[in-house]
């Protein structure tokens, strides 16, 4: 596929009309920190605890619905020892791993030069699932996939309380989640406007993809030929771009690199941002750009990641169609409702279970309606009080997760009728690609810009 030819680009330019613009709207309040002063001296248990209370109702509804009035629902508390019986109780997971990394454990073990070993995954066999709620703990035995739980997650079991050596344990025979909320019916569009999801652009590493990020450029100008036959994902009809995080570096392997050169780490940054600044100029002068922190990012660190300074995008932040957003982001566009984040949400879940594909942890997020389940206990997050915004409340159309190491979608479909577009938005520093969907049939696609050859892009 040629590209070359200044006169067919020139060509291309005329005759280019951009879709007008999508009804839009950023329901992304409840993960901004209304306080201009944090206050981090606050107890994170507390974020449990709205998390149970929040859902608690919610999943008593659905409950009965699937199990009727036959069994009780219970407080632990309510359990007795001289009285058993069939009953449902709700909590909130902790998976009890003697893997997982601990501070205290390594200081204890330091005098003795123990070394912790270097894991990717802390799954075990030896792995307890124990429910919680306000008051007690229980822990759960029987038929039920241990290695697909994580910490953090709201469950209805039924079952039957047994004592085992004076110790309290509840004998699962089923469970249940709140599998999202209700979800809108998705209102007919007349046109296929396209949402274009890029994450992991990695500007501080050297890289060899500068070509493909020129491509992509010329692409939502509508200066290169349609990629698909599909007339419905031509160029003209991009709406929007969501850059899903990273895109000033992918990992912290660049920091190291930057120490063993006794090159100053603050020097390498600020040329990445002003690179990021100068590609975010180009794309916003075509169509609207929102920009994610992510988890390398000059941001904050705790979940949720607040927007990036408009004062480090110069050339940018003064375009109207650029937007510095905060992760996890949720917006309403064409009455679509998309929710998602940079990806460190599923990167978490893969570490402390047996939930190995991405696509999965995307489809077990929606299933537990917890966007981050596992935060504060392994992914850090800011310690909120008197709410928890990773509740999922509405079933959102699109449900995305930037930075995955791969190209993946599918469809979550919940028990009320519910379809969620899962989306794993592949790295473009890894894959020289983006995600793109069509919000009027939720159909995706992916498209790369890798070069072939002198003159050919792969497809």
């Amino acid at each position: 596929m040629l590209f070359s030819n200044e006169n067919s680009i020139k060509k291309t330019t005329d005759n280019y009309q951009r879709l007008s613009t999508a009804t839009f709207v950023d329901s992304s309040v409840r993960f901004q920190l209304k306080d201009k002063k944090t206050d981090y001296s606050k107890q994170f248990a507390h974020i449990y605890a709205q998390r149970l209370d929040q859902m608690r109702p919610l999943l008593q509804a659905k409950a009965a619905e699937k199990w009727g009035d036959k069994y009780p629902i219970k407080k632990m508390a309510d359990l007795r020892e001289d009285n058993p019986e069939k009953c449902v109780i709700l909590g909130t997971t902790f998976v009890h791993q003697k893997l997982k990394p601990s501070i205290l454990r390594e200081i204890s073990e330091e005098t003795q030069l123990t070394p912790q070993p270097v894991r990717q995954n802390f799954a075990d066999e030896s792995d307890m699932v124990i429910l919680e709620d306000e008051v007690q703990r229980i822990q759960l035995l029987g038929e039920f996939p241990v290695h697909q739980f994580v910490t953090g997650i709201v469950v209805a079991v039924l079952g039957t309380d047994c004592y085992e050596n004076d110790e309290g344990k509840f004998v699962v025979e089923d469970h249940m989640f709140y599998e999202c909320g209700p979800q809108k019916p998705l209102k007919e569009l007349t046109s296929s406007p396209l949402l274009v999801f890029v994450s992991g652009l990695d500007q501080s590493a050297t890289h060899d993809f500068t070509m493909s990020l020129e491509l992509f450029q010329q692409w939502l100008y509508g200066n290169l030929p349609n990629f698909d036959k599909d007339m419905d994902f031509e160029a003209s009809n991009v709406v929007r771009v969501i850059v899903a995080g990273n895109s000033v570096r992918t990992t912290m392997e660049v920091r190291a690199k930057t120490i063993l050169m006794r090159q100053p780490e603050s020097t390498v940054t600020l040329q990445a941002v002003k690179a990021v600044d100068d590609l975010l100029y180009g794309w916003s002068q075509s169509v609207n750009v929102d920009l994610m922190p992510g988890e390398f990012d000059p941001s904050n660190c705790m979940l949720p990641q607040q927007p990036m300074h408009h004062c480090m995008f110069p050339n940018s932040a003064p375009c109207g169609a650029f937007k510095c957003v905060t992760n996890p982001y949720e917006f309403c566009i064409e009455d679509r409702l998309i929710l998602g984040t940079s990806g460190q949400n599923v990167t978490n879940i893969q570490k402390y279970s047996h939930i190995e594909d991405t696509l999965d942890a995307l489809k077990s997020i929606a299933k537990w309606s917890i966007l981050a389940p596992t935060a504060p206990d392994t992914l850090p997050c800011y310690p909120y009080y008197d709410d928890d915004p990773f509740v999922i409340k509405q079933c959102p159309n699109i449900l995305f997760a930037g930075n995955m190491p791969e190209f993946k979608t599918g469809f979550f479909e919940g028990p009320d009728g519910q379809k969620s577009r899962l989306i794993c938005v592949p790295s473009f520093s890894q894959t020289e690609s983006v995600a793109v969907v069509n919000l009027r049939t939720l159909e995706c696609k992916q498209l790369c810009f890798k070069l072939k050859g002198f003159d050919e892009i792969e497809m």
